[in-house]
């Protein structure tokens, strides 16, 4: 090694050890255990954070909890060729667009949080989310928009068909979610007769029977809900309506498949193991639901 390059490194070691010599460690050690341990603790923490998150997402599935927004439509199926009306039918429903989330279907933080307290206040009596006010109607136009904008290019003929927000009871349902259903008119009002539904309706898996009741119900409402909120002649006035009242099943032109075909042999339904069961949690079979809005 050259003698200058020595003698430089040798003045370079002596100018750092009266660096280090001059340092006022009382001071400087503190403040570097103390920035330290608040990286570390800043990492514990977010990596805490995260865990927990993954941890809520996790139990949030084992519970069949979900934000998620599906579009389902309805058919019945005659069973052996039985094309009565009194015939006895299978009941399938298919998904008829991409799933959604809340967050992704609604901008609004508001109306996210609004559509999962009320999807919170439906029953296995009252399946239909019960929406109120201009907020509640913005809500469930929303949803009826985005159906629509899906199927706005579809090639199948248009047809009117029925559509409501339901939330099913989470005891009950594998998955609890909200689910928007269409269905024709002439087919849910045959769901008004629990009757019917018994001796008629087969379902295509077994765990189905409970969207035989959910229908049922949902029947009863529109056939109420045609009472109590009748189509009026004249809408001009006011020019913009405030929606304080307004109808939770909506009319939808649509171009949707009208025929559909099942993957499994037509299962018919224990009501006798079921009935006493529906009975304990409230529903109410062949009557009005006590959620119907208000005439006038």
């Amino acid at each position: 090694m050259p003698l200058v390059s020595v003698f430089a490194w040798m003045v370079w070691m002596e100018a750092l050890l009266e660096w280090l010599s001059e340092m006022e460690w009382r001071r400087v050690f503190p403040e570097l255990v103390g920035k330290a341990a608040g990286v570390l603790l800043g990492i514990a923490i977010s990596w805490w954070v995260l865990f927990r998150k993954r941890l809520k997402y996790l139990d949030r599935l084992r519970r069949g909890d979900s934000d998620e927004l599906l579009f389902q439509v309805h058919y019945l199926l005659p069973v052996d060729g039985d094309q009565g009306p009194d015939g006895t039918v299978q009941l399938l429903f298919r998904n008829v667009a991409p799933r959604r989330t809340i967050d992704d279907a609604y901008d609004n933080p508001s109306a996210r949080e609004t559509l999962r307290q009320l999807a919170r206040a439906t029953t296995l009596n009252a399946p239909i989310v019960p929406t109120e006010g201009r907020v509640g109607f913005e809500i469930l136009n929303d949803a009826a928009s985005i159906l629509t904008g899906w199927l706005a290019t579809s090639s199948m003929p248009r047809k009117v068909w029925l559509f409501c927000m339901t939330c099913e009871d989470r005891n009950v349902v594998r998955k609890e979610c909200i689910r928007c259903f269409l269905f024709q008119e002439d087919e849910l009002l045959r769901f008004a007769d629990w009757t019917w539904c018994r001796k008629h309706v087969r379902v295509e898996r077994p765990w189905h029977w409970l969207r035989v009741v959910t229908l049922h119900r949902i029947a009863c409402y529109h056939q109420d809900e045609q009472i109590a909120l009748p189509v009026a002649l004249d809408r001009s006035i006011p020019f913009v309506d405030d929606q304080r009242q307004h109808r939770r099943i909506m009319r939808l032109a649509l171009g949707i498949c009208d025929s559909e075909v099942a993957t499994s042999e037509p299962c018919e339904v224990d009501w006798d193991d079921k009935e006493p069961v529906l009975i304990q949690r409230g529903v109410l079979m062949s009557s009005p639901t006590p959620s119907s809005p208000p005439a006038g």
